[in-house]
């Protein structure tokens, strides 16, 4: 089972789906995590009882809680379509981290297929940096034009923090494998990782050495240092080489941004939200649909055309989803496996040491990026391991009944998301082939609790001509949508297509309560108030959409003074 359990790591990092499924960088993960840990449920022997176990069977009852009590009872258990993190997705997550605990005595067999994946995905992303990419569209990862233009290479994992954040894992735990081609693994994944130009990764990188460092005693063998010192050496030789010029021009987008973007207000904001329910949190993965209504206006102004999905913040998120309870278990997790690996040390030194490096940098750049499912994944394997090797031997539990029956879930669970994925994929295939009524067919074997793609599928309509269907599926959106004020938008626009000034501006005005320092339903209504002779209504709203826009757009500022135009007249 060990086997299994780390192959299901690998793959988690490894699986895309082009063709097969709508979400084929998310949905293929959750199919594999929930496939993996039902089978560890159904098939294998429960880890011994520990501290650890208490935390991961605590942490499930804070997910089901925060769940019951969220607003959303459905993207809370089910979570969001970018990353379908979950009270179901986390729990089974925990699970299996759980279970990897039990095949600790295998560790080094296990980190062997992770590094061998994280090999892998080192190598697509050094492809996808130059140029080369056979899977995804590289326009996808490529920032700006002309001289100044960046690649961020996503790997498998979707996006570069997320990429580089697993590099990371992967880097520090094959310093436990012994053997030279192991550390050309770990060297192809330190390349990899700074090609993705993340500056949260850098940082987890020093804290992982310097853990590294520390659990080894500070001692660094010669061969050791000689190959760190040729490697910066090569490092800064490729940086200055014409094959280094988008690395420079990232390294200017870092002089130009030197705070993280929008991450300081985010996480001020964030904290803010937080304070207003700090006993159970809002429910996982329902940030972006609950933060808009504390956003500042500072943040507004900052960043008018971005919405935030998550805190950007592991701790912040597991605050904003569960409260204190979830953000102090989230903690516990973390220092229990500091406190195992270090116990540990002695009789495992190269594991118990790569261990605690890779927990190290995987928190540090944690910091600065939210879980995703491969980096949640690993993230909470490394903690079991480290507490499996400092667990007694020989204290194994009986297989239990009572696993049984969540595994079957799990293993249920896995095959529909992976057949509504893949009719939602056929769907998107009718459309392009004009057949609406095939694409109408699908699209109702693609519709499961807690998959909703209701606002994807009202625009398709509107695209394929069908003004009605794509208003029906509108309003179902405002109701199952994980970004509300985006469905409220977008239904307004199409009630504004039939001339139902009414129920446009209802819906506008259900966007701004949604989002209230959104600045484009404040723009839109100014002007539809305009139209309709409510002028002193349409100033107010024109001066608070330009007030909020912060300068960025010069069309908002024109519609004000169109406004304050017919006001004098």
């Amino acid at each position: 089972m060990a086997f299994v359990q780390a192959a299901a790591i690998g793959l988690i990092a490894l699986i895309l789906t082009p063709g097969f499924s709508f979400y084929f960088d998310v949905t293929p993960k959750l199919v594999v995590l929930l496939a993996a840990a039902g089978i560890c449920c159904a098939g294998t022997r429960p880890a011994p009882r520990s501290t650890f176990s208490v935390l991961v069977m605590l942490s499930v009852l804070s997910l089901v809680v925060s769940t019951a009590l969220s607003g959303s009872h459905e993207i809370s258990a089910f979570g969001t379509n970018w990353r379908r993190y979950g009270a179901v997705t986390q729990s089974a997550i925990l699970l299996l981290a759980w279970f990897v605990s039990a095949q600790a005595p295998r560790a080094v067999a296990m980190l062997r297929i992770v590094a061998a994946a994280g090999a892998a995905t080192a190598i697509y992303g050094i492809a996808q940096y130059f140029g080369w990419d056979p899977i995804l569209p590289a326009g996808a990862y490529r920032v700006g034009e002309g001289v100044w233009a960046i690649v961020r290479p996503p790997g498998t994992l979707g996006y570069a923090s997320y990429f580089a954040t697993w590099l990371l894992f992967v880097i520090f735990l094959t310093l436990a494998i012994p053997g030279r081609w192991w550390k050309l693994a770990a060297g192809m994944s330190v390349a990899a990782m700074a090609m993705t130009g993340t500056r949260a990764a850098i940082l987890g990188l020093a804290a992982g050495v310097a853990v590294w460092l520390l659990w080894r005693g500070w001692r660094v063998p010669r061969r050791g240092a000689a190959v760190a010192v040729a490697l910066l050496a090569a490092a800064a030789v490729f940086y200055y080489s014409p094959a280094g010029w988008q690395l420079r021009s990232r390294a200017r987008w870092f002089a130009e941004d030197p705070w993280g973007g929008a991450r300081p207000l985010l996480w001020r904001d964030t904290l803010r939200m937080a304070g207003a329910r700090p006993a159970t949190g809002y429910g996982p993965e329902t940030f972006g649909a609950e933060f808009p209504r504390y956003q500042s206006a500072a943040l507004a102004r900052a960043y008018p055309d971005f919405a935030h999905e998550s805190p950007h913040n592991m701790f912040l998120d597991a605050l904003a989803a569960q409260g204190i309870p979830g953000l102090a278990l989230l903690a516990g997790l973390c220092a229990a496996g500091f406190r195992a690996a270090w116990r540990a040390r002695r009789k495992h030194p190269a594991t118990a040491s790569a261990l605690a490096a890779a927990l190290a940098a995987g928190i540090v750049s944690q910091q600065f990026t939210g879980f995703t499912i491969p980096t949640a994944t690993i993230f909470f394997a490394t903690i079991a391991l480290a507490v499996g090797l400092d667990s007694p031997e020989g204290n194994v539990r009986r297989r239990s009944l009572a696993c049984a029956a969540p595994g079957v879930l799990l293993i249920y669970l896995a095959v529909r998301f992976a057949a509504a994925d893949h009719a939602l994929a056929l769907t998107q295939r009718s459309f392009a082939a004009a057949d609406v009524a095939g694409a109408a067919r699908h699209y109702e074997q693609a519709r499961i609790p807690g998959a909703s793609s209701d606002l994807w599928y009202s625009r398709a309509l509107v695209r394929a001509g069908q003004l009605q269907p794509a208003i029906a599926a509108g309003v179902r959106a405002t109701r199952t949508g994980e970004d509300p004020f985006n469905a409220w938008y977008s239904l307004s626009a199409l009630y504004a297509a039939q001339n139902d000034v009414q129920r446009a501006e209802a819906s506008l005005r259900n966007a701004i309560h949604a989002n209230p320092a959104w600045f484009k339903p404040h723009w839109t209504l100014a002007r539809l108030l305009a139209m309709t002779g409510r002028a002193q209504e349409a100033a107010r709203e024109a001066a608070l959409a330009a007030d909020l826009d912060g300068g960025k757009h010069a069309e908002v500022a024109a519609t004000l003074r169109q406004i304050r135009g017919l006001l004098q007249e």
